[in-house]
């Protein structure tokens, strides 16, 4: 029996990549959780400043970064 693809998003940008994100780290995290989706990457520009609250979110969630 074959099983559907899982999605997976490999590049988002949040609100701490100043000009080309918006997204918040609680919601997208919680809705990658919603969803179902087994994890999410986080692909800010220019800068790592949200890494540990992401990896925290995540964790919290359990879903794979």
């Amino acid at each position: 029996m074959a099983t559907e693809p899982e999605f997976i998003h490999l590049r988002v940008h949040t609100a701490y990549s100043i000009l080309e994100g918006a997204v918040k780290l609680k919601p997208l995290v919680k809705a990658v959780a919603e969803m179902g989706m087994p994890a999410v990457a986080m692909t800010d520009t220019n800068n790592i400043f949200g890494a540990m609250d992401f990896g925290a979110e995540c964790r919290f969630w359990g879903v794979n970064f």
